[in-house]
Order: C-alpha cells, then structure tokens, then sequence
C-alpha cells in the first residue's frame, strides 16, 4: 500500500467520515481522556505511521494543539500536510531516528505494525516506551484473526493478523504492560466474517486478480454509515471488552 497513491486518496476521501474510522478515533480519544481528563488538552501526541492524518485532525478538533504524526509513505505525508499537519518522514523499524530527544504523552500507532516482523514489532515498541513521558499511553490498533483476512488485506499489504496473546508477549519483551484491551467490531462479527471467508474462496479458486483488488475503505451512504456507527457506540458502552472482531485495540503503559 505504500507506493499506492489510490489507496490512500480512498482514505482521505473517506477518514472524517466512515463509521469504522469514526468508532476508531473516538476510541482512541476517550482513552487519553480517562488517562489525563477531559481538559487537559496541551499534552503531547505522536501518531506513528499516521497514513492521511486523520486521527490527528480529529485531535486537533477535538482542542488538542500538540500534535505530531510522521509516516513511511511519501502519498501519506502529502495527504497530511494537506490537512496543515505537522507530519514528516519516519520508520517504524527506526523510530529512534524521529525527532531524537522529543518525548510525548500519548502514542499511537494504528493498524501498521503488521508490515514488521516479529523482533522489528518489539523493537518499534520498545522505542516507543522509551520516547514517553511518565503517565504516558501508547494506543495500538491492529488486524486480527486470520478468519478476517480477506481482499482488504491483500490491498493494504497485511500478510498476516494478530491476537491478544501475540501482543502480550510483544509487549513483556518491550518492558510494557497492557492495561486495557478490546476486540471490535463485535457486534458486526459475524457479517464481516462471512464476507471475509466468501472473499478468501474467491482468492483460493483464483477468480479475483491479486493486482487490482481494492481495499474496504469506502463510504457505504449517509443511512447506512449512521446505523453502523450507532451500533458501534452501543457495544462500547455495552461492552468494555469483546472476545471476537477483526480488530484489536490495546492501552499500554
């Protein structure tokens, strides 16, 4: 997905908007708001491999005025500082490189880390622990299960998905601890899954070409996306973790 501009105009065409995004961003907000309150707003944000910006212009809404993102993907730089963000070139096999002696409050790093191998996955989170202030967050959202792979994957160039158990272990080598983890979408599991497994047939039998399968990043209409976001809002108030999703997000300290 790096060199593929489409992908990532998909992306920022879509970001501000989409239900999945939406439920994303807001996650990552309410935990920076559990951990430092709701009005302290001039703590320091890194968002590592930060795509188009998204998050952090949803943060910068939201009054958060620190905020810093570098990413790998020249398309992705370009897509941010359209947004006015201050985000530059950086590479989570060499986070030490990023702005040596800047420290932060709060890091996240969404659905990226599937590009590293195992060792380069700790060594990005060890580095990551080193660059946060004391009480800092580091917010990680990740693909998971490999019931979930599907067209999506093969787009954005994920090979391979994660469970809570894998990240575990990462994050006992990193010298991290997970205070807080969920799996979501639960509530939409299930149809996600069975449009996965009917996808992963699909790739089997090879009647879909690898080179021009598109990404599940578009906007599915204004009724549609609302009643997919509500349902995202009820599960994280219902649930404050679910056992099952194609995602995994994770508080660590």
């Amino acid at each position: 997905m790096i060199d593929n501009r489409t992908e990532y105009q998909r992306m920022y065409d879509v970001e501000r908007r989409l239900w999945w995004y939406q439920s994303l961003h807001g996650r990552v907000l309410r935990q920076i708001q559990r951990q430092f309150g709701p009005d302290n707003h001039p703590i320091r944000i890194l968002d590592a491999a930060c795509g188009t910006g998204g998050l952090l212009s949803y943060l910068r809404e939201q009054g958060y005025p620190q905020l810093t993102g570098f990413d790998y993907s020249r398309h992705a730089i370009d897509f941010s500082q359209e947004r006015g963000l201050d985000v530059s070139f950086g590479d989570l096999r060499r986070v030490d490189d990023f702005r040596p002696g800047e420290h932060y409050d709060v890091i996240t790093c969404n659905d990226a880390l599937y590009f590293l191998t195992d060792a380069e996955i700790v060594n990005a989170l060890t580095s990551f622990r080193k660059r946060l202030l004391p009480g800092g967050l580091l917010l990680v959202n990740i693909h998971a299960f490999e019931a979930f792979a599907g067209t999506h994957d093969v787009a954005v160039g994920s090979s391979r998905r994660f469970q809570h158990a894998d990240f575990e272990r990462y994050a006992g080598q990193a010298g991290l601890s997970i205070q807080r983890h969920t799996y979501w979408p639960f509530a939409l599991s299930v149809p996600i899954l069975a449009v996965r497994q009917w996808q992963q047939y699909q790739l089997r039998r090879g009647r879909v070409n690898r080179q021009e399968v598109d990404s599940d990043v578009s906007y599915p209409g204004d009724l549609i996306n609302g009643l997919l976001l509500g349902i995202m809002k009820l599960e994280e108030t219902a649930l404050s973790s679910a056992p099952f999703g194609s995602s995994l997000f994770l508080v660590m300290k």
